[in-house]
């Protein structure tokens, strides 16, 4: 027994192969769990949530990596990120059965008594006739749910067809996220359900792939048209953070500030933007507004001209300079 165990846990073969097979195949998700599941049972739990760590960043279809790895922090005793993780992988493939049910006993043990039920009934009826094993498990659960006096959480109503297909779209082309914002001028708004569903996308993407600064933007973008100020300047900032010549970041930042009331923000962050595109005309712009703003008409002006420099028919610096003049004039004075 214990030459036999030895031998599982020292097989460097079968791990080699497993290894291979992966970076053979680095796209899919099942070579990344096989291995994880392997670590995991030789004992190298901290490897394997190294490997599954990869897995989520670049494979095609990560849910099994989603189930695993948050099986694996469960056990470990860290639940919150166990039953995101968990969540994830439900999210994904809502119809497999052991994602839901794990999902379920993960939440009950976790102290989520109340979504535990809903999620439960959810196991139950994707069983079928094998579900009767769990439906003693799911009264248990109501009845400390009705002895806590509380009842189970309210679900959501489910997302329409038209969200639906966005949050898949979106999911698997996160720059169609950007085209969903209509440009300035544009007729019309799309509606607020859609444009969380872009956002919802977006975020899940995000959690397997955090380093992605157009993500980040195309997040602010979509929180910006919501009206959720902080949400896009953190997006915003994040994205600034890992590219930090990313001008488009910068001045949707700069919007954000100034929306939020934090001119000197929005000034910092508008100059950051002048020095990596100086030839652009809306940069300046941008600029002069904010130091008008601030009661500053001399560098207002400066900023107004210098636009007009670069794009002779930018109206709005034209009567940001005309602003800044006739604010100048004393009262009664001639041209």
């Amino acid at each position: 027994m214990i030459r036999s165990e030895a031998k599982r846990r020292h097989d460097y073969r079968k791990e080699a192969r497993l290894r291979d097979l992966v970076q053979a195949e680095p796209g899919r998700a099942q070579g990344y769990s096989r291995l994880a599941a392997w670590l995991a049972r030789t004992g190298r739990p901290g490897q394997a949530l190294d490997v599954l760590r990869r897995g989520l960043a670049v494979a095609d279809r990560p849910a099994d990596l989603d189930h695993l790895m948050g099986l694996m922090l469960c056990s470990a005793g860290t639940w919150e990120s166990g039953v995101r993780h968990l969540e994830r992988a439900v999210a994904r493939e809502p119809a497999r059965f052991a994602f839901v049910r794990d999902l379920a006993l993960a939440r009950a043990a976790a102290g989520r008594t109340a979504a535990s039920v809903e999620t439960l009934r959810d196991a139950v009826r994707l069983a079928g006739p094998q579900g009767r094993r769990l439906v003693w498990l799911l009264r248990l659960a109501e009845r400390a749910v009705r002895e806590s006096g509380g009842r189970p959480a309210r679900r959501p109503p489910p997302p329409s067809r038209e969200e639906a297909a966005v949050e898949q779209i979106v999911a698997r082309e996160p720059e169609v996220a950007g085209a969903l914002i209509p440009r300035k001028g544009a007729p019309g708004t799309l509606r607020r359900e859609v444009l969380r569903a872009a956002r919802r996308a977006l975020a899940g993407l995000l959690a397997e792939r955090p380093a992605h600064a157009d993500l980040y933007f195309s997040l602010g973008l979509v929180a910006e048209e919501l009206g959720e100020v902080d949400r896009a300047i953190d997006a915003a900032e994040k994205a600034i953070a890992l590219n930090p010549t990313y001008v488009e970041a910068c001045l949707l930042a700069v919007r954000m500030y100034r929306k939020s009331g934090r001119a000197e923000r929005a000034e910092d962050r508008c100059r950051a933007a002048a020095d990596l595109r100086p030839d652009w005309a809306d940069v300046h712009v941008s600029l002069g507004r904010i130091l008008h703003e601030q009661g500053r008409p001399d560098e207002a002006a400066v900023a107004y001209r210098r636009a007009l420099d670069l794009g002779a028919d930018s109206d709005e610096a034209r009567r940001g300079v005309e602003a800044v003049a006739s604010a100048a004039r004393p009262e009664g004075g001639g041209a």
